[in-house]
């Protein structure tokens, strides 16, 4: 009977998003919580409501911070549309904040209105201290539940593939700036540890740089296409650190793509008023999307 009263309010779930366009409800990542979680803060979790810009399709930008309980989010494809693509979405904000909104929800809420089953995750975050150091040790303790929370949305998303209508072998992730980095290594992974699961496809969004992870591989084509962008006047991932590894990717990755643009600055979002040219990622991710799957 609960199986039922699940599916039937999972249904009834999707289908008013597609209806009304809405942001829907968080889902836990681990729906019996995390026994001996080591990712706890002395503050509960909260956002803060950053500037909305005009053409936000969320109508939303907060920021969260002290996430201990890593949930989820699922844009479903409209039937009539449905590419069969799927795609998780990890918002940036340096690993103590999650961007849900402008780097999740409105690129997710755009996607699925062009065919594409979107997941946006708020993984958990660390916190920093005065003097700027992060609180929780990052490479012994936060990177090691980072990665279990990059796994439990990657199970549940292939769990989710006969439901909502998607085919397993076309399931990408996509990433902003630390979400980017999240791509990144999970890509790198995947790949490298022979893993029976690996991303179809690859958005890094002003991300990327691990130019020794790329050398390492040596047969590039087990490696999935990535779509990068970037743009010239970012100040925090600068081209000359990010060109390096975003030039041989393109480079050496078959079906991979790299846009450079003269202004956005680094977390442009979906850039709805940092220029013209910059603001027209979205669409050319798409449609490097339907190039890739002939759709």
């Amino acid at each position: 009977m609960n199986k039922i009263k699940s599916s039937l309010y999972l249904f009834i779930l999707l289908q008013s998003i597609l209806a009304l366009g809405q942001i829907p409800k968080e889902i836990p990542l681990f729906p019996n919580g995390i026994k001996d979680n080591p990712i706890t803060h002395e503050q509960k979790e909260s956002y803060v409501d950053s500037l909305v810009k005009p053409g936000s399709l969320s109508q939303k930008n907060r920021v969260f911070s002290n996430i201990s309980e890593p949930t989820y989010m699922i844009f479903p494809a409209a039937e009539t549309n449905n590419k069969n693509i799927a795609t998780i979405i990890f918002p940036g904000g340096g690993f103590v904040t999650n961007w849900v909104d402008k780097e999740g929800t409105d690129l997710a809420l755009w996607l699925s209105s062009q065919g594409i089953t979107c997941m946006v995750v708020k993984y958990r975050t660390n916190k920093k201290d005065a003097n700027g150091k992060f609180i929780i040790p990052m490479e012994k303790v936060y990177f090691e539940e980072l990665k279990k929370d990059v796994n439990a949305s990657v199970m549940t998303m292939i769990g989710l593939a006969d439901k909502l209508k998607f085919d397993k072998d076309k399931i990408g992730i996509l990433g902003f700036s630390a979400g980017g980095f999240i791509s990144e290594w999970l890509t790198f992974t995947t790949v490298s540890e022979k893993m029976p699961w690996k991303p179809a496809f690859v958005g890094l969004i002003y991300a990327g740089d691990k130019l020794k992870l790329l050398e390492n591989i040596k047969d590039k084509s087990t490696l999935p296409p990535f779509f990068m962008a970037i743009a010239r006047d970012d100040k925090k991932w600068t081209l000359k650190r990010a060109l390096p590894f975003l030039s041989a990717v393109v480079e050496q990755v078959d079906k991979s793509e790299l846009h450079v643009y003269s202004k956005g600055d680094h977390g442009f979002g979906l850039a709805y008023n940092e220029g013209h040219s910059v603001e027209m990622w979205k669409n050319s991710f798409n449609n490097w999307l339907l190039d890739i799957y002939k759709k």
